[in-house]
């Protein structure tokens, strides 16, 4: 058997046991990474990984579907609302 990438990442699932330490990024792989597939139990397909607001909501991506343009709007969307130029102390 051939070794794996090591950037290589399957697609990650997610469901109450797990939500909460899914993306708190303590371990590799509780680092998942954009545009990374993720399966949510209470969903039936595949999703994407966008991030973690600063908030530490899980943002994930339900409808673009394989539509890339879409989903790199919704990325640089999320990067724009979550900058630290946004981030003000008051």
């Amino acid at each position: 058997m051939a070794a794996q990438h090591s950037l290589f990442q399957v697609t990650s699932f997610v469901d109450n046991a797990n939500v909460h330490t899914f993306a708190d990024g303590t371990l590799v792989t509780r680092n998942p990474r954009c545009g990374q597939w993720v399966k949510l139990g209470w969903l039936d397909r595949r999703s994407r990984f966008i991030g973690v607001s600063r908030g530490g909501a899980l943002v994930i991506d339900h409808t673009s579907g394989g539509n890339f343009k879409k989903f790199a709007a919704k990325v640089a969307a999320f990067k724009k609302a979550n900058s630290r130029q946004t981030s003000f102390d008051w």
